[in-house]
């Protein structure tokens, strides 16, 4: 999942991360996906991967939760049928 561009509140943290326009807490079907996306993966070891983070290159061979690429998941089919 593509969580856009991550700001920095000072030299090395992050406060917030934004993809487009809006501010991703600003955007409900964002939000719900990543709550999802925790829900589905909680005993999975979890990394955010930054444009210089080693392995963020690799990223190309997966399917993208909300994009737009052949083979991505759109966020209305990923949220179908889940209550939270």
């Amino acid at each position: 999942m593509a969580l856009g561009t991550a700001y920095r509140l000072g030299e090395q943290r992050i406060g917030y991360f934004q993809d487009g326009y809006t501010v991703n807490s600003g955007q409900p079907e964002l939000t719900r996906a990543l709550w999802k996306f925790l829900a589905d993966h909680a005993s999975h070891p979890l990394r955010v991967l930054l444009p210089d983070t080693p392995g963020y290159d690799g990223l190309d061979q997966f399917r993208e939760i909300g994009g737009d690429e052949r083979g991505d998941v759109s966020f209305a089919e990923y949220l179908d049928g889940w209550p939270g």
